[in-house]
């Protein structure tokens, strides 16, 4: 009969008692098993490094690092004054050409074929500075992709917030009820505007022009015509 060979227990030593194995857990993997995911602990590690406060605190190491060696080295404080001014030089001075350029846009004009002939955009900033010839503060162009239906911001000559949506459009095109209703939508909505306006170089559809006539919409339209009239003698502007 077969025994089985245990080893002598020592005395004074008690055996060792084996309890269940624990379960380590494993990263959790992408799919394609290579790297690990970023746990919640990790995404709140990195939230607290790129923190306000963090932030603040490097930027202020920074500025005490360049005081530091300004004070040491007078001479690149200098330099760099005189980066900062000769920057400021050419931002006034390319503002200033860009305003009289935009001037002439409009000084310049005197038929309806002149407008049609703008590109979007500097007939956006023609349309501005006849609303700054005429008395407006605080005029911005602001058209473009994402424009919601405004392309010029301006405060009237009698303290109220318009917002003009320009349309260079070809004679034979003209503004649509969708237009309409896409401006009449976000106007007052969005921009909080007060006086609502679309000026284009062509006309009006029947449908576009029941639309802005309606009580609750009532929006200012300003065809070809109208146009021509408000730049050779500021007659009837958008905000009358």
């Amino acid at each position: 009969m077969a025994t089985t060979s245990r080893r002598p227990r020592l005395p004074g030593r008690r055996p060792r008692r084996r309890g269940p194995a624990r379960r380590t857990r494993r990263p959790a993997r992408t799919g394609l098993g290579l790297f690990p995911t970023r746990t919640r602990r990790d995404r709140r590690t990195r939230q607290r490094r790129t923190s306000p406060g963090n932030r603040l605190t490097v930027f202020a190491a920074v500025v005490t690092c360049l005081v530091l060696y300004i004070r040491a080295n007078p001479w690149v404080g200098w330099v760099l004054l005189a980066v900062l001014v000769a920057a400021v030089a050419i931002a006034v001075l390319a503002f200033r050409v860009g305003r009289r350029r935009h001037r002439r846009l409009v000084q310049g004009v005197r038929t309806l074929q002149e407008f049609s002939e703008m590109t979007p955009g500097n007939f956006e900033h023609a349309v501005a500075e006849l609303c700054r010839r005429d008395g407006c503060r605080n005029v911005r162009v602001v058209g473009g992709s994402g424009d919601l239906g405004a392309d010029v911001l301006a405060v009237t000559p009698l303290g109220k917030l318009i917002v003009i949506q320009c349309k260079r459009y070809g004679v034979g095109t003209l503004v649509g009820s969708p237009e309409a209703q896409k401006v009449g939508g976000t106007a007052r909505p969005v921009h909080g505007a007060d006086e609502v306006a679309i000026v284009t170089t062509s006309g009006f559809t029947a449908e576009a022009q029941r639309y802005a006539a309606m009580p609750s919409v009532h929006i200012h339209l300003l065809g070809g015509q109208e146009l021509i009239r408000w730049q050779a003698d500021g007659w009837q502007p958008p905000w009358m």
